[in-house]
Protein backbone atom coordinates (compact mmCIF):
# COMPACT_ATOMS: atom_id res chain seq x y z
CA UNK A 1 0.00 0.00 0.00
CA UNK A 2 2.80 2.28 1.11
CA UNK A 3 5.78 0.99 -0.89
CA UNK A 4 5.88 3.61 -3.27
CA UNK A 5 6.04 6.53 -0.08
CA UNK A 6 8.33 4.30 1.64
CA UNK A 7 10.73 3.87 -1.27
CA UNK A 8 10.78 7.74 -1.56
CA UNK A 9 11.42 8.45 2.12
CA UNK A 10 14.37 6.18 2.84
CA UNK A 11 16.26 7.52 -0.91
CA UNK A 12 15.89 10.83 0.05
CA UNK A 13 16.93 12.21 3.66
CA UNK A 14 17.22 9.62 6.87
CA UNK A 15 13.58 9.57 8.39
CA UNK A 16 12.82 8.69 12.13
CA UNK A 17 11.30 5.06 12.33
CA UNK A 18 9.76 4.00 15.57
CA UNK A 19 10.27 0.80 17.30
CA UNK A 20 7.76 -0.54 20.27
CA UNK A 21 7.54 -3.33 22.60
CA UNK A 22 4.83 -4.42 25.12
CA UNK A 23 7.29 -5.32 27.76
CA UNK A 24 11.05 -4.67 28.65
CA UNK A 25 12.19 -8.52 27.18
CA UNK A 26 10.87 -7.41 23.84
CA UNK A 27 12.97 -4.30 23.47
CA UNK A 28 16.03 -4.71 25.64
CA UNK A 29 17.61 -6.18 22.65
CA UNK A 30 17.28 -3.43 20.53
CA UNK A 31 17.71 -1.20 23.21
CA UNK A 32 21.32 -2.68 23.27
CA UNK A 33 22.18 -2.14 19.69
CA UNK A 34 20.90 1.54 19.64
CA UNK A 35 22.81 4.76 20.20
CA UNK A 36 20.48 6.63 22.45
CA UNK A 37 21.00 9.77 22.41
CA UNK A 38 18.41 11.32 24.69
CA UNK A 39 15.56 9.59 26.73
CA UNK A 40 11.94 11.40 27.04
CA UNK A 41 9.01 10.35 29.69
CA UNK A 42 5.74 11.69 27.93
CA UNK A 43 2.50 10.39 29.78
CA UNK A 44 4.59 8.23 32.22
CA UNK A 45 6.10 6.47 29.22
CA UNK A 46 9.72 6.38 28.49
CA UNK A 47 11.11 7.35 24.68
CA UNK A 48 14.51 6.73 23.77
CA UNK A 49 15.64 8.71 20.89
CA UNK A 50 18.21 8.16 18.85
CA UNK A 51 19.61 5.30 15.69
CA UNK A 52 19.96 2.03 15.02
CA UNK A 53 22.80 1.21 12.40
CA UNK A 54 22.64 4.90 11.29
CA UNK A 55 19.01 4.81 10.99
CA UNK A 56 17.42 7.60 13.66
CA UNK A 57 14.59 5.93 15.81
CA UNK A 58 12.77 6.64 19.21
CA UNK A 59 12.21 2.84 20.96
CA UNK A 60 9.62 2.86 23.40
CA UNK A 61 8.39 0.10 25.98
CA UNK A 62 5.00 0.69 25.35
CA UNK A 63 2.83 -1.85 28.07
CA UNK A 64 0.64 -4.41 27.92
CA UNK A 65 -2.71 -4.27 25.87
CA UNK A 66 -4.60 -1.97 23.27
CA UNK A 67 -4.79 1.48 24.84
CA UNK A 68 -0.93 1.11 26.01
CA UNK A 69 0.18 0.95 22.82
CA UNK A 70 -2.43 2.84 20.93
CA UNK A 71 -1.10 5.46 23.59
CA UNK A 72 2.65 4.86 22.07
CA UNK A 73 1.93 4.96 18.67
CA UNK A 74 -0.05 7.98 18.55
CA UNK A 75 3.07 9.86 20.95
CA UNK A 76 5.42 8.32 17.58
CA UNK A 77 3.51 9.77 15.02
CA UNK A 78 2.19 13.25 16.44
CA UNK A 79 5.24 13.79 19.17
CA UNK A 80 8.21 11.92 16.95
CA UNK A 81 6.89 12.67 13.63
CA UNK A 82 7.94 8.62 12.85
CA UNK A 83 6.89 7.80 8.46
CA UNK A 84 6.73 3.68 10.05
CA UNK A 85 6.49 1.72 13.27
CA UNK A 86 7.43 -1.85 13.54
CA UNK A 87 6.13 -3.75 16.59
CA UNK A 88 8.28 -6.50 17.87
CA UNK A 89 7.51 -9.19 20.43
CA UNK A 90 5.58 -12.83 21.60
CA UNK A 91 2.60 -14.28 21.16
CA UNK A 92 0.87 -17.69 21.27
CA UNK A 93 0.46 -19.63 18.65
CA UNK A 94 -2.95 -20.10 16.94
CA UNK A 95 -1.90 -21.76 13.72
CA UNK A 96 -1.38 -25.59 14.71
CA UNK A 97 1.81 -26.19 11.98
CA UNK A 98 3.98 -23.61 14.46
CA UNK A 99 5.76 -24.42 16.88
CA UNK A 100 7.60 -22.27 19.81
CA UNK A 101 10.19 -19.66 18.50
CA UNK A 102 8.24 -19.43 15.18
CA UNK A 103 8.08 -15.86 13.86
CA UNK A 104 4.92 -14.68 12.19
CA UNK A 105 5.17 -11.60 9.90
CA UNK A 106 1.72 -9.31 9.57
CA UNK A 107 0.13 -9.74 6.77
CA UNK A 108 -2.33 -8.08 8.43
CA UNK A 109 -4.08 -7.66 11.85
CA UNK A 110 -7.04 -7.82 13.35
CA UNK A 111 -9.11 -7.52 16.50
CA UNK A 112 -10.84 -10.55 17.98
CA UNK A 113 -12.70 -9.09 20.81
CA UNK A 114 -14.41 -6.35 19.00
CA UNK A 115 -18.43 -7.66 18.47
CA UNK A 116 -20.90 -8.22 20.53
CA UNK A 117 -21.72 -10.72 23.03
CA UNK A 118 -25.18 -12.31 22.84
CA UNK A 119 -26.67 -14.28 25.54
CA UNK A 120 -25.23 -17.66 23.85
CA UNK A 121 -22.71 -16.24 21.29
CA UNK A 122 -20.17 -13.56 19.83
CA UNK A 123 -20.23 -11.79 16.91
CA UNK A 124 -16.90 -10.13 15.84
CA UNK A 125 -17.67 -6.64 14.07
CA UNK A 126 -14.55 -6.72 11.84
CA UNK A 127 -13.09 -9.88 10.63
CA UNK A 128 -10.94 -8.28 7.53
CA UNK A 129 -8.18 -6.18 9.81
CA UNK A 130 -5.71 -3.62 8.46
CA UNK A 131 -3.04 -4.74 5.90
CA UNK A 132 0.27 -3.88 6.88
CA UNK A 133 2.98 -2.10 4.39
CA UNK A 134 3.77 -4.23 1.24
CA UNK A 135 7.19 -2.97 1.55
CA UNK A 136 7.95 -3.89 4.99
CA UNK A 137 6.42 -7.03 4.67
CA UNK A 138 9.48 -7.69 1.56
CA UNK A 139 11.97 -6.27 3.30
CA UNK A 140 10.92 -8.57 6.70
CA UNK A 141 11.08 -11.68 4.35
CA UNK A 142 14.08 -11.11 2.73
CA UNK A 143 15.46 -10.58 6.96
CA UNK A 144 14.21 -13.58 7.42
CA UNK A 145 15.91 -15.46 4.87
CA UNK A 146 19.31 -14.09 6.30
CA UNK A 147 18.42 -13.91 10.11
CA UNK A 148 20.43 -16.37 12.62
CA UNK A 149 17.73 -17.48 14.87
CA UNK A 150 18.04 -19.43 17.90
CA UNK A 151 15.95 -22.93 18.40
CA UNK A 152 13.91 -22.02 21.49
CA UNK A 153 12.15 -26.11 22.80
CA UNK A 154 14.07 -28.91 23.44
CA UNK A 155 12.50 -30.77 21.24
CA UNK A 156 13.38 -27.93 18.31
CA UNK A 157 16.80 -28.47 19.49
CA UNK A 158 17.23 -32.07 19.40
CA UNK A 159 15.48 -32.37 15.87
CA UNK A 160 17.59 -29.62 14.21
CA UNK A 161 14.70 -27.91 13.57
CA UNK A 162 15.25 -24.00 13.17
CA UNK A 163 12.41 -21.47 13.42
CA UNK A 164 10.40 -20.76 10.67
CA UNK A 165 9.56 -17.41 9.51
CA UNK A 166 5.89 -17.48 7.89
CA UNK A 167 4.03 -14.29 6.22
CA UNK A 168 0.52 -14.50 8.51
CA UNK A 169 -2.50 -13.09 10.22
CA UNK A 170 -2.16 -11.88 13.98
CA UNK A 171 -5.20 -11.58 15.99
CA UNK A 172 -5.53 -9.40 18.62
CA UNK A 173 -7.23 -8.79 21.98
CA UNK A 174 -6.63 -7.67 25.82
CA UNK A 175 -7.13 -11.54 26.73
CA UNK A 176 -3.78 -13.37 27.09
CA UNK A 177 -5.44 -16.81 25.20
CA UNK A 178 -4.71 -19.80 27.57
CA UNK A 179 -7.52 -21.78 26.30
CA UNK A 180 -7.75 -24.71 23.33
CA UNK A 181 -11.33 -23.97 22.81
CA UNK A 182 -10.74 -20.26 22.46
CA UNK A 183 -7.67 -21.00 20.31
CA UNK A 184 -9.70 -22.79 18.07
CA UNK A 185 -12.48 -20.31 17.83
CA UNK A 186 -9.88 -17.63 16.25
CA UNK A 187 -8.27 -20.25 14.33
CA UNK A 188 -11.41 -20.87 12.51
CA UNK A 189 -12.92 -17.13 12.62
CA UNK A 190 -10.30 -15.14 12.01
CA UNK A 191 -8.17 -17.67 10.32
CA UNK A 192 -5.21 -15.95 12.29
CA UNK A 193 -1.75 -17.80 13.23
CA UNK A 194 -1.09 -16.23 16.38
CA UNK A 195 -2.53 -14.02 19.19
CA UNK A 196 -1.22 -11.47 20.67
CA UNK A 197 -2.60 -8.05 22.60
CA UNK A 198 -1.35 -5.00 20.81
CA UNK A 199 -0.67 -5.08 16.92
CA UNK A 200 -4.60 -4.62 15.80
CA UNK A 201 -4.50 -1.30 18.21
CA UNK A 202 -1.10 -0.22 16.33
CA UNK A 203 -2.33 -0.89 13.32
CA UNK A 204 -5.43 0.92 13.78
CA UNK A 205 -3.74 4.10 14.54
CA UNK A 206 -0.96 4.05 11.51
CA UNK A 207 -4.17 3.45 9.23
CA UNK A 208 -5.32 6.68 10.71
CA UNK A 209 -2.15 8.73 9.73
CA UNK A 210 -1.27 6.86 6.77
CA UNK A 211 1.70 5.48 8.53
CA UNK A 212 3.29 2.20 6.87
CA UNK A 213 3.25 -0.46 10.12
CA UNK A 214 4.88 -3.89 10.68
CA UNK A 215 4.32 -6.33 13.66
CA UNK A 216 6.45 -9.01 14.13
CA UNK A 217 5.86 -12.19 16.45
CA UNK A 218 7.43 -14.91 17.76
CA UNK A 219 5.98 -17.49 19.48
CA UNK A 220 6.24 -18.18 22.98
CA UNK A 221 4.10 -20.20 23.74
CA UNK A 222 0.43 -21.93 22.10
CA UNK A 223 -2.51 -20.03 23.50
CA UNK A 224 -3.54 -23.57 25.34
CA UNK A 225 -3.89 -24.65 28.94
CA UNK A 226 -0.21 -24.83 29.34
CA UNK A 227 0.22 -21.00 27.90
CA UNK A 228 0.80 -19.92 31.48
CA UNK A 229 4.35 -22.20 32.22
CA UNK A 230 5.19 -21.98 28.57
CA UNK A 231 4.60 -18.26 28.41
CA UNK A 232 7.43 -17.91 30.92
CA UNK A 233 9.60 -20.88 30.22
CA UNK A 234 9.95 -19.39 26.40
CA UNK A 235 9.31 -15.86 26.86
CA UNK A 236 12.98 -14.84 26.60
CA UNK A 237 14.39 -17.18 24.19
CA UNK A 238 10.91 -16.31 21.72
CA UNK A 239 11.86 -12.08 21.95
CA UNK A 240 15.36 -12.74 21.59
CA UNK A 241 14.11 -14.07 17.90
CA UNK A 242 11.69 -11.24 17.14
CA UNK A 243 14.49 -9.08 17.91
CA UNK A 244 17.08 -10.31 15.68
CA UNK A 245 14.64 -10.28 12.76
CA UNK A 246 13.71 -6.60 13.44
CA UNK A 247 17.43 -5.90 13.86
CA UNK A 248 18.11 -7.10 10.58
CA UNK A 249 14.84 -5.33 9.17
CA UNK A 250 16.44 -1.86 10.08
CA UNK A 251 19.80 -3.16 8.42
CA UNK A 252 17.46 -3.84 5.07
CA UNK A 253 16.66 -0.43 5.72
CA UNK A 254 19.77 1.08 6.11
CA UNK A 255 20.94 -0.30 3.20
CA UNK A 256 18.19 0.82 1.37
CA UNK A 257 19.10 4.63 2.91
CA UNK A 258 22.82 4.30 1.84
CA UNK A 259 21.52 3.49 -2.18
Amino acid sequence: MYACMIFLLLTQETKMIGVMGAMEVEVELIDDVMKIERIDTIGMKTYKIGSIFDVPCVLAEAGVGKVASTQTAQTFIMGYGVELIIFTGVAGGINPVLEVGDIVISKEVVHHDFGQILPDSFIPFDTIGFPADSYLIRLALDAGEKVELVPVIDEMKIEGRMPEVILGRIATGDQFISSEAKRLWIERVFNADCVEMEGAAVAQVCSAYDVPFLIIRSLSDLANEDADIDFQTFVVHAAENSSRLVEEIIRQLARSEDR
